[in-house]
């Protein structure tokens, strides 16, 4: 069912009626609402427990309605796997948001919906987590962080975050890591390092330079890691409004396991995480 034609791709949600999953309706409403796309609400189940599921999708609509009065949104009822009705849609969707955990409809645990949805979608998935309430705000509260390796293959991620702060209306913290934590930095004399760190500097400055000019609205902040590019980003993440990393699949980058960093980081971040897939 659908409030009004719409030609753009849908932000889709996962509805399974967890805590979680609310929290997530509520930011894929407001996603929707600042970058006018339709919203689409997805819950899976079997043909004993349509009843119910028909329920959980009125009801989840009727609150995005009362939210946005004016939204376009549609609900869809599959059968068979969360995680594969998902990626189904995900092949036309803008970005797919659901939440870490939930009932049997989705994510029970992080590591089987999420996790796999997060690492084989098309397009951005959103996985929302509650921030901690022992983190007090860090460095980038407020803000969209995104994750930047020393490649060209993060450019999805780093245009997702851009997108994303600018219809927020706040800025981005960009975060380079150029080097692993298990190299040995004593290897080098000590000047070698400093030139390295102005080298890599200079390379997120011209990286983000086109971004400077197509958003000259939003604030930038440059930041390069030398050491563990996981925990630069938890540290980034208390209080933020997201943050963005890619992930390109099987093999390494810079010595990091492709992957790796996507996948700690939506067990461990403090705020909502974006994972953005090369393609």
């Amino acid at each position: 069912m659908t409030t009004k034609l719409s030609t753009g791709s849908p932000v889709v949600v996962g509805i399974d009626g967890s805590d979680l999953s609310t929290v997530a309706l509520a930011w894929g409403v407001d996603d929707a609402r600042r970058r006018s796309r339709p919203l689409r609400l997805v819950h899976t189940t079997d043909k004993t427990g349509r009843a119910a599921g028909e329920e959980l999708l009125n009801a989840a609509s009727m609150r995005a309605r009362r939210a946005v009065p004016d939204l376009d949104v549609s609900t869809v009822l599959a059968d068979g796997h969360a995680a594969d009705a998902l990626l189904k849609q995900a092949a036309e969707a803008d970005v797919v948001v659901l939440g870490s955990r939930g009932r049997s409809g989705f994510s029970r645990l992080l590591g089987s919906t999420s996790l796999q949805v997060a690492m084989q979608a098309s397009c951005a998935v959103v996985v929302i987590r509650l921030a901690g309430e022992d983190a007090p705000p860090g460095p980038s509260a407020g803000r969209v962080v995104v994750g930047i390796d020393d490649s060209s293959r993060s450019e999805r991620a780093t245009d997702f975050a851009f997108r994303q702060a600018d219809s927020r209306g706040i800025g981005v913290t960009a975060v380079l890591s150029w080097i692993g934590p298990d190299i040995d930095s004593t290897a080098s004399p000590a000047h070698e390092w400093e030139q390295a760190a102005q080298d890599e500097q200079a390379l997120l400055s011209e990286r983000l330079a086109g971004r400077r000019e197509e958003y000259p609205d939003v604030d930038i902040v440059e930041k390069t890691v030398r050491g563990d590019f996981t925990e630069a980003l938890v540290h980034e993440s208390p209080g933020a409004e997201l943050l963005v990393v890619g992930s390109h699949g099987r093999g390494t980058v810079g010595g990091i396991v492709l992957g790796s960093v996507s996948r700690a980081l939506l067990h461990r971040a403090h705020c909502p995480v974006a994972v953005v897939r090369n393609q």
